[in-house]
């Protein structure tokens, strides 16, 4: 989202420019006495500013949807993020906790066989990590 100053400026900036033109109209409708006249320039004008204050609510509230959708899409990813480093903590878990119900001198290829099969589930994760990026 831009500076919210700048655009309270700029909006600020246009219903100067539209008070700017009723009062030449108005000016230019001094010789006539006509107060429909008067009040149909006045009328005009006002809708005009509120006709651009309504574009500039429209265009913040889509910003503000925007902006919420990228907060939302980040939240998810992270969310996913911290699933996935969930996973491999599990993997890891299961890896050490299979390895301490094995004795040192039982099967040292058991023990190789585990730690392959964990690191191989952790680089499954990973695939998914880079996947999602």
């Amino acid at each position: 989202m831009t500076n919210y100053a700048e655009k309270e400026a700029k909006l600020v900036e246009k219903i100067g420019k539209e008070m700017d033109k009723l009062d030449v109209t108005l000016g230019k409708m001094e010789d006539t006495d006509s107060k429909i006249k008067h009040f149909f320039e006045q009328e005009k004008a006002l809708h005009e500013v509120k006709s651009i204050i309504r574009k500039e609510n429209k265009i913040e509230k889509e910003e503000q949807k925007a902006h919420d959708k990228a907060i939302e899409a980040t939240e998810t990813w992270i969310d996913k993020e911290d699933s996935l480093v969930y996973q491999i903590n599990t993997e890891i878990d299961k890896l050490e906790a299979t390895l301490g119900k094995i004795d040192g001198d039982e099967n040292k290829v058991k023990s190789y066989l585990e730690q392959k099969k964990a690191i191989h589930e952790i680089k499954k994760i990973v695939k998914k990590t880079e996947k999602l990026g």
